[in-house]
């Protein structure tokens, strides 16, 4: 017994860390309708959706998340994306020195891409650096899907081969070890249980959150936090949370992306009250500052209320005659870190004039952002004052 318990013990670290990064994505089609099914699991959250009106050729969309975390989204062109974990993690380097544009590439396939042949171009083209602990599953409207990640260093793509497929936390490059026992098969049984069952039913909402009850987690590492049914051709989205599956509620992206930017909870769209009815729209002015208020960031870039952990403080003011929102970091001895102007602050998007500086107060580095992605001419500072390198993008991509 006291053998069981300290193997146990041992084993509890790493379990925890495994199962709480537990997710299960499928789809399938015919000839009228592409539908998309999702569990997000992890620890306890109070998950988000942000819709994001078209605008400047952008497609209109809409994000799923929490806090700053990115997990899913879905455009008004029926394109719909997901990331899950996936295991083993790899190593992964920029050898064809592609394009680095960080997160910034799950805001572009929502805002540029309407089939997932475009996602791929977009992913051939630039490099992520979370395909070391991630791959994504890409559907559109038409029926087409994809998983995308990387193996052997390399980007790969696996489309599917039926009317259907399936995605969970094993690397999909390593699918051809599913059958025997290796500790990276996370997400084995879910990925063969929503298999059987998309080959058996027919295709409609209520047989996909059969499959979604049929996946979820509940137990002491993770548990499922939302389920999402997605109808890629009408833009109706259901929306299940913390796995009862007794309370659904549908929305639809169209009609959501007429009422402008705006944010709901999960748990206030399926449980809907008075007052959070009345707190749905985005206000990006509530992100402004006071005049002696200070934002306390840590040495992580997080923000803390605890002020020993405090590396830098905030402030976030408007330009009256922009409009756009200018986020002014510095070091706690107020020595100025970093100026940077937002078109948006939920969610960020960087946009216009950018500079930061060393702690001994000298520039370090000082350009433009465009929707993103730098433009223009970049230049860089030692900390003595010399100018290091000047570098030109056009949009993100270096000259």
């Amino acid at each position: 017994m006291k053998k069981t318990i300290t193997i146990l013990i041992l084993l509890l670290p790493w379990l925890i860390n495994v199962q709480l990064y537990a997710c299960t994505v499928f789809t399938s089609t015919n000839s009228k309708r592409t539908l998309v099914g999702s569990n997000e699991d992890y620890k306890k959250r109070n998950s988000q959706i942000w819709f994001i009106p078209a605008k400047n050729g952008r497609y209109g969309h809409a994000l799923f998340g929490y806090g700053s975390s990115l997990q899913a989204g879905i455009n008004e062109k029926g394109l719909f994306w997901d990331g899950l974990r996936a295991y083993p993690y790899v190593d992964i380097t920029n050898d064809s020195n592609k394009l680095d544009i960080g997160g910034n590439i799950l805001y572009k396939i929502l805002e540029e891409c309407s089939t997932v042949d475009e996602v791929i171009k977009l992913f051939k083209k630039y490099y992520w650096e979370g395909f070391r602990l991630s791959q994504i599953i890409v559907v559109d409207k038409t029926g087409e899907s994809a998983i995308i990640t990387c193996h052997n260093n390399k980007l790969t793509v696996t489309r599917k081969l039926n009317d259907y497929q399936v995605c969970t936390n094993f690397r999909i490059s390593c699918n051809e070890d599913m059958e025997n026992f290796h500790w990276h098969n996370i997400g084995s049984g879910r990925y063969k249980k929503a298999t059987k069952q998309l080959k058996k039913q027919e295709l409609s909402v209520e047989n996909y959150f059969s499959i979604l009850n049929t996946t979820h987690q509940n137990n002491i590492f993770t548990k499922t936090i939302y389920s999402t049914v997605s109808d890629l051709n009408s833009g109706d989205i259901y929306i299940s949370i913390n796995g009862d599956f007794s309370k659904i509620h549908k929305i639809n992206i169209h009609e959501e992306l007429k009422r402008g930017k705006h944010s709901f909870f999960l748990s206030d769209i399926v449980k809907p009250t008075l007052k959070n009815k009345k707190d749905t729209e985005i206000h990006d002015d509530n992100y402004l500052t006071k005049k002696d208020e200070k934002i306390l960031i840590d040495d992580k870039w997080n923000i803390t209320t605890k002020l020993p952990k405090a590396k830098y403080y905030r402030k976030i003011e408007k330009d009256s005659i922009s409009n756009h929102y200018i986020m002014k970091d510095y070091f706690m001895n107020d020595t100025l870190q970093g100026t940077a102007y937002y078109s948006s602050l939920d969610p960020e998007i960087i946009d216009g004039k950018y500079s930061e500086y060393y702690d001994n107060g000298n520039i370090k580095a000082e350009g433009y952002f465009k929707h993103r992605l730098k433009d223009g001419i970049w230049t860089y500072w030692t900390k003595e004052g010399k100018i290091e390198k000047t570098i030109k993008y056009i949009d993100g991509i270096k000259q």
